[in-house]
This record gives C-alpha cells, structure tokens and sequence, in this order.
C-alpha cells in the first residue's frame, strides 16, 4: 500500500495563472494502472481546452465552476462526477468568487496531453 502524505506532495503552481495542481499517484509512487491527484482552479481561472488519448475522471471536492466538454458548457459543482472520454476536449473554467477543489484519475500510461 502506498499513502502519500499531503507534505510529501503540496499543491503547485502550473503555467497557467490560478491553477494549482497536487499529482500524488503515478509511477514516481509506485502505481502501475493509474495517475490520480488534485487540482485547485482559482477565481476567474481556467484549465484551458485539453485532450488526452485516455479517458479521465473528476470528481468535484468543493466548490463550483464551469466544464468545458467538447462546445457545451456545464455547471459542475460539489459531489458531482465528470467523465471526459478519450479524445474530447475538455477543460474547466471558474468566475468571479468561484473556486473549484477537483480529484482527477486515468490510466496510468503517458496520457499524451494535447493544449489547445
């Protein structure tokens, strides 16, 4: 069993302002079938439009904000579950006093990232 505890692994800062990512499980840490971590989206903050050539889940901790999927836009919340499938883009964006806490996880091979 591996736990990674938060001060092993704190919240960093990403190139894009406002957002703050935690990646605790990947195969640094021992995993083999999966890549799970947090992500912080500050107010008036986006993760930009963004695919992938796996699928990735959320599950949103606190908070609330807005996910892109493909062209719709949904308001996303505390509690809910998102799947983004292989291939589509996706991204999340927060507004003005939002803020949105979100687990993330997908397979734990190279996801080959592609930003928009």
């Amino acid at each position: 069993m591996t736990i990674v505890p938060i001060d092993d692994s704190p919240l960093e800062l990403t190139q894009f302002p406002g957002l703050e990512v935690r990646e605790a499980l990947n195969a640094e840490t021992g995993t083999g079938a999966l890549t799970a971590g947090t992500f912080v989206l500050h107010p008036s903050s986006e993760l930009p439009l963004h695919r992938h050539k796996v699928e990735e889940g959320f599950y949103v901790i606190e908070g609330d904000g807005t996910l892109m999927i493909g062209d719709e836009r949904h308001v996303v919340k505390a509690g809910d579950f998102v799947l983004a499938p292989a291939w589509t883009l996706h991204g999340f964006c927060t507004n003005a006093g939002e803020t949105l806490h979100v687990a993330y996880v997908y397979p734990a091979i190279n996801p080959w990232t592609e930003m928009l």
